[in-house]
């Protein structure tokens, strides 16, 4: 009986076909759960809320109402008195309460049902309930979106899944002390909690995409339930045995897609690209982006250059197909018309003559097979380099691919938006070419919801092109009135054929949710980044978002206009502390920020105050204040503790102001947020450093080095001087090496760490040179790792960096003499008195006269010791043999320079005795 519910509920977790519940066989006491849900998969939720309530006769009694609290209570007694023995039909209601929420405000059309019926009276107070509803979904000062459609759907499914799965209440948490987070065991937890538990982080990530920004205890229970794959894993144990293993690989694609989709949504897209390789692999998903030469339009004469994504699914669920159900396909426009770019015709694959592509592209390893596990984007630059599977891809005709493998490319598009700079020409043309993949298919059935998504997000990326821009905002004022949801007058004609809810909700939950309202203001947004200024403020103010509204004059500068509309919110809702804090943000006003902190505990508005007594204006007659930064931003952390950016702040506020501890405390929790950050590993072992934990900090340096693009030389410095004190030489060679490679262009030989490279020739000549005559292959097996990397580097590296330094020559030359090669040495003696003899102050600066007096002893005596030695050549060549003409010939060079001005000098007279004892 259990597994069969677990199986029951799974289906609805991965919102089956209808068809698929009807060959199970289902036991007559579980008839009413069978066509609950069979409802709910047939996209009839609402008629599941009617029938369950419809066997209640008893309702809330809106008399006892007061505020939201008080409404909670009254909702929390009522589902708890009707839902305390059934986890099943519970968990069954609160997906189709969650689903009618969904469908109201992100997919349309609109149910048809009053939810509304649940309080006894006639509702001549349902505006009131429904404020308190959206009151009640206030999370630590922001306010829930306020035109959002039967909030009463939301706050029912959440506080039933809360009911559930027995967790402690978030509505009216405030943060102030720690509450107990959902724990779930892959051997312990049941199914059916285990599936309560995915259904109430979708639930959450739903109430997070009503508020501005993310923040309170709801990011991180949703990121809690879906972090472990042991959620998966506790769903599939109760299963029958009987299931199929292509549906238990569905329950584990959907898992990682969603976690994906989570930390998207919380702001940790860096944790993202773990779950997309999982899932591609898990899927035997391939795909790669390569260049090939195209025509965009039909009047072009000539293909150009363009990129494009080749993909193949081989993961098919075998499951009933979306055409079995009544629906209909978005609407195929001929691809010559206005309303949609032409559809590319590529020119095939590596028509490139083979000569043009060496020239043109830099080679790559193609031994390298993990190119294509650990990139968002597989990259291909050569024909060669692509999988053998996808050579043979005709790049105009590409095979369909399911559902899934489309979400994974729309996931890695959101990834890498979010990771990348804006407005990138190079991004905006990867992420055309990830969209073109899914849009352009020619064969299969394309889902509504993944193909109108697909659309908007290239209309965005069209309207950052000037060519495609009036285009890009005609489909997206489109797809915004294809919902169905609040529009008055349409721009283009709409099909009158009732469309199926049911494609629309099929993946909601695998992609990130865009609410109605955030599509018109994401074209707000568009007109306003073109400077107009009025289209932009009319949506807002029909959205009645009166802060984006502030916002947006604020941008052009009328701060008078923004304020005016600030004030009239707060006079409107005083309880509005985002709006609080915007305005201290364009006043720069303290007061306003404490009040917005008193108000609801807004996180931002402490975050303003941080930065404002870090560096206050200077209007204000104030000084740095580092306790009072440091408090503030305590506050905002202790309320919102996922917030990488402000962790980050805080630390560098914490190593200014010589609090180790607390820099250590704050980097600790950057990079356990943020594994792949460099600075933070790096000014956390800085703060390891002060407080003597020396063995942390070069940890934290080796993570910090392995995170970094190679090209941030602090980094690499404080990695050698740490690896120095703690004697691990192979380190600080490594590190000495990218210096010197990154620092060469800009500083030239004064990316050599003089000091270092001398130590490291200390350990290097301490032991013998070995001795095989003649046999170089034998020298070099009997060389260390170490020695072998110091010998290119001292040898090879360093003269193609030194100019003037005479020192640096001389270290080289020592390592020359140590490899019995006098006449290396010999030559890099003699660049070293080039270096100093050539300086231009030699005849005006006695101090420089006397260093190229010592430089010259060196070289005659370099002469002299190794002169007579044994020449490159064999016993049969001497290294120099006019050392002695040679020596004479250069302190005399060097007394034609000083005749006349230093004559007498103690210089002088050192030149006299040298050119003596010759």
């Amino acid at each position: 009986m259990e597994t069969m519910d677990v199986l029951l509920q799974t289906h609805l977790l991965l919102a089956s076909e209808v068809s698929v519940l009807q060959q199970l066989s289902v036991q007559p006491e579980q008839e009413l759960e069978w066509k609950l849900a069979q409802l709910a998969l047939n996209g009839q939720s609402y008629e599941v809320v009617q029938l369950v309530l419809n066997e209640f006769t008893e309702k809330i009694n809106i008399e006892t109402i007061t505020d939201d609290a008080s409404l909670l209570n009254s909702i929390r007694s009522f589902l708890s008195k009707h839902f305390h023995k059934d986890k099943n039909i519970a968990l069954t209601f609160s997906i189709a309460l969650l689903q009618c929420f969904i469908q109201n405000n992100y997919t349309g059309p609109s149910t048809p049902i009053d939810i509304y019926d649940i309080f006894s009276q006639d509702l001549t107070k349902k505006e009131t309930i429904n404020s308190l509803l959206i009151q009640s979904l206030t999370v630590l000062g922001q306010c829930a979106y306020e035109l959002v459609d039967d909030p009463m759907y939301l706050v029912l499914s959440l506080l039933l899944l809360e009911q559930i799965t027995e967790q402690p209440t978030l509505f009216g948490n405030t943060v102030d002390s720690d509450i107990a987070l959902p724990v779930i065991s892959s051997t312990e937890t049941p199914g059916i909690i285990a599936l309560a538990h995915w259904w109430r982080a979708r639930a959450l990530l739903v109430h997070l995409s009503l508020l501005p920004e993310a923040t309170g205890y709801q990011p991180t229970v949703a990121a809690t339930i879906l972090q472990s794959i042991d959620l998966a894993h506790a769903v599939v144990k109760d299963l029958p045995a009987t299931t199929s293993e292509e549906f238990k690989k569905c329950i584990y694609t959907i898992y990682y897609l969603e976690n994906v989709k989570c930390s998207l949504a919380i702001n940790h897209e860096h944790l993202c690209l773990p779950s997309l390789t999982k899932v591609m692999k898990l899927t035997n998903f391939q795909f790669v982006l390569t260049g090939a030469r195209a025509k965009r339009t039909k009047f072009q004469e000539r293909a150009h250059s363009s990129l494009i994504i080749l993909a193949e699914s081989s993961f098919n669920p075998q499951m009933p197909n979306l055409s079995s159900t009544k629906t209909s396909s978005p609407e195929s426009f001929d691809l010559n018309s206005d309303l949609l770019l032409e559809k590319p015709q590529f020119e095939s694959i590596g028509s490139e003559p083979l000569d043009e592509q060496i020239i043109k592209k830099q080679k790559i390893d193609s031994s390298n097979d993990q190119l294509l596990e650990d990139k968002l984007l597989p990259l291909a630059l050569r024909q060669e380099y692509i999988p053998q599977s996808l050579q043979i891809i005709d790049p105009n005709n590409q095979p369909a691919l399911s559902a899934y493998d489309s979400l994974q490319l729309l996931l890695r598009l959101y990834t890498i938006r979010q990771t990348s700079p804006a407005k990138d020409p190079l991004v905006e043309e990867e992420l055309g070419a990830l969209i073109g993949r899914i849009i352009y298919q020619t064969t299969g059935d394309r889902n509504w919801t993944i193909f109108s998504r697909s659309l908007w997000e290239r209309s965005i990326v069209e309207t950052t092109k000037a060519k495609t821009l009036e285009r890009g905002l005609l489909q997206m004022q489109s797809l915004v009135e294809e919902l169905g949801l609040k529009i008055q007058t349409r721009m283009i004609p709409q099909n009158n054929e009732e469309e199926s809810v049911v494609p629309r909700l099929k993946y909601i939950h695998q992609l990130p949710f865009i609410p109605r309202w955030e599509l018109d203001a994401t074209l707000a947004e568009k007109y306003m980044s073109l400077g107009v200024l009025k289209s932009a403020v009319e949506i807002y103010e029909r959205l009645q978002m009166w802060c984006e509204t502030a916002l947006c004059y604020a941008a052009v500068g009328d701060e008078k206009k923004a304020e005016e509309l600030l004030c009239k919110r707060v006079r409107a809702n005083p309880n509005d502390a985002r709006a609080w804090s915007i305005l201290g943000d364009i006043k720069q006003d303290p007061s306003l920020w404490e009040k917005s902190w008193d108000i609801g505990k807004y996180v931002n508005a402490k975050n303003s105050l941080g930065r404002y007594y870090y560096n206050p204006p200077a209007s204000s007659g104030l000084t740095r204040n580092y306790n009072l930064t440091l408090k503030h931003l305590n506050d905002s952390l202790r309320r919102y503790p996922l917030n990488f950016e402000t962790w980050y702040f805080y630390g560098c506020v914490a190593l200014e102001c010589n609090k180790m501890e607390v820099a250590a405390e704050a980097f600790s929790r950057c990079v356990s947020l943020d594994p792949t950050h460099a600075m933070a590993w790096s000014n956390l072992s800085a703060a390891y450093v002060e407080l003597n934990k020396l063995k942390e900090a070069f940890s934290c340096l080796k993570r910090s080095i392995a995170c970094d693009s190679q090209r941030n030389w602090r980094i690499w410095e404080n990695y050698m001087l740490v690896s120095a004190k703690l004697n691990e030489w192979d380190d600080v060679l490594i590190a000495c090496k990218q210096l010197v490679n990154i620092r060469r262009n800009k500083s030239g030989e004064g990316s050599i760490d003089l000091p270092i490279v001398e130590k490291l020739i200390e350990l290097l000549v301490s032991s013998d040179y070995p001795k095989c005559d003649d046999d170089e292959d034998s020298i070099e097996s009997q060389l260390t790792h170490f020695q072998k990397s110091c010998i290119e580097f001292v040898c090879i590296t360093l003269p193609s960096v030194i100019t003037t330094s005479a020192r640096c020559w001389r270290l080289v030359a020592k390592v020359e003499l140590w490899r019995r090669r006098p006449w290396a040495a010999l030559e890099c003696h003699e660049k070293a008195y080039r270096a100093v003899s050539h300086n231009p102050d030699l005849e005006i600066d006695e101090k420089i006269w006397n260093e190229t007096v010592d430089a010259c002893e060196d070289l005659v005596a370099a002469y002299e010791s190794l002169g007579e030695m044994e020449g490159k050549h064999g016993p049969s060549s001497l290294v120099c043999k006019d050392w002695k003409y040679k020596a004479r010939s250069t302190i005399k060079a060097l007394m034609s320079k000083g005749k006349g001005r230093w004559d007498g000098s103690d210089g002088w007279e050192r030149l006299l005795q040298a050119r003596s004892q010759i």
